[in-house]
């Protein structure tokens, strides 16, 4: 499994293929992704608009996924409420970095 094109951002300058940019604003045209991840939900200022721009950035069909500090049912419904076009597909514990987190996996609707 593989990727053609990956396109990623920072808040600060980064990896020469990591744009910088602010999540709350992000310099890319609507629904041009396949697949957004995010371990950075809990770090956003305004996260209802950090998911906006997460979903405007997701073709239909393409998925949003978060990967937040392990948590349990009602942080995750916290996380979803979130996600006003997308359902939600799965939720799964696991390491990441040495961490503990939960991923949330969102599928973008119409």
């Amino acid at each position: 499994m593989g990727v053609n094109d990956v396109s990623g951002i920072e808040v600060v300058e980064s990896h020469p293929l990591v744009r910088r940019a602010d999540p709350h604003n992000l310099p890319f045209f609507d629904k041009v992704f396949d697949f957004v991840f995010s371990p950075y939900l809990e770090r956003a200022l305004f996260p209802a608009r950090y998911v906006r721009e997460m979903e405007r950035t997701v073709r239909d069909g393409g998925a949003c996924v978060v990967a937040v500090e392990e948590c349990g049912g009602e942080e995750v419904e916290e996380v979803v409420k979130l996600f006003k076009k997308s359902k939600l597909l799965e939720v799964k514990n696991m390491t990441l970095g040495g961490e503990r987190r939960t991923n949330i996996v969102m599928k973008v609707v119409k």
